[in-house]
């Protein structure tokens, strides 16, 4: 036995028995450790946008993951996975464009209400600078 497998015997649901060497032990707390890391940034970036937002953001991470490891992993690329990707990049596009729609109208609508009536309209008659006795 290597110096660097580490004796943690686990029966799997075959029987067959394996021990995980310091490599994999490694790899598993690096896994959990980004995991949470990942967990806490996803919990902080929902409270800054909002949840279609983060959806949106969320199927895109999950399709350039998809096409990560058919470039990294030389995998298939099937019609129906080619078809998803495009769904997703229109999706977000489509998206894009209506959260900018909606900004434009938002801003549109603040500069209408910010105005008051006089600031548009001149008086029928003119104001006198004396003061009323």
């Amino acid at each position: 036995m290597d110096k660097e497998d580490v004796d943690l015997p686990v029966i799997g649901r075959s029987g067959k028995s394996f021990s995980y060497n310091q490599d994999v032990v490694l790899l598993l707390l690096t896994d959990g450790v980004l995991f949470h890391l990942q967990s806490v940034t996803a919990y902080a970036l929902m409270g800054k946008i909002s949840p279609v937002t983060f959806s949106v953001a969320s199927t895109v991470k999950h399709a350039l993951s998809i096409w990560l490891s058919i470039i990294v992993f030389g995998n298939r690329v099937t019609s129906l996975s080619a078809i998803g990707t495009v769904l997703v990049m229109v999706g977000v596009l489509l998206y894009n464009k209506a959260k900018q729609h909606q900004r434009e109208a938002m801003q549109s609508l603040a500069a209408a209400t910010s105005k008051t009536p006089e600031d548009d309209v001149e008086p029928l008659v003119p104001k006198d600078p004396r003061p009323h006795h």
